[in-house]
């Protein structure tokens, strides 16, 4: 891995491909969920599930409880895929019960697969996040989050493992059923 910044930066915005198969698989599970039925694993909004658009990718997310949701998600982005699941944390913060902001904090663990003109490997990433979420509709909300990934990368030719730590932005939209 002859330029390990140009490789591991691609990594904070993976597209096109994935996001496509990932909202598919999304929207076929969201709506063989409840249908449209409430139960007591809702967002505050009424919706317990959402499939969302990333730079550049898809995910899907469920709502485990009041506080707590799970999401898989996936990018693409020129030879460089990540893929994994994601768990957030929606803190109750007082005065904040009616808003239309939604803070978390999130972990992260993603599988990465690269190919580049020279190396060609795959390798592991770990993350932390805080951000938050503003929900323009009730079923249209968008996304930003920041925080530090552990980045280990292992390339398959020269068996040349590379570990570092990045700082990560995500962008997105997601749409709730």
């Amino acid at each position: 891995m002859t330029n390990r910044r140009t490789g591991i930066s691609a990594l904070t915005g993976l597209s096109i491909p994935a996001a496509i198969l990932v909202s598919l698989i999304s929207t076929t599970v969201a709506f063989a969920e409840n249908g449209n039925a409430v139960t007591e694993n809702q967002h505050p909004f009424g919706h317990s599930t959402s499939v969302g658009v990333n730079f550049p990718g898809a995910s899907a997310r469920m709502f485990l409880s009041e506080n707590f949701a799970a999401e898989l998600r996936g990018q693409y982005q020129y030879r460089i895929l990540t893929a994994g699941p994601r768990l957030y944390y929606y803190p109750q913060i007082a005065g904040m019960g009616d808003s239309r902001i939604l803070p978390f904090i999130s972990i992260e663990g993603a599988y990465v697969s690269f190919k580049g003109n020279v190396s060609k490997g795959n390798g592991l990433a770990y993350g932390a996040n805080a951000g938050m979420e503003y929900f323009l509709s009730r079923r249209v909300s968008i996304q930003a989050d920041a925080g530090p990934y552990y980045i280990m990368l292992n390339d398959d030719s020269s068996s040349i493992e590379q570990t570092g730590l990045e700082f990560v932005m995500n962008f997105g939209v997601n749409f709730y059923f």
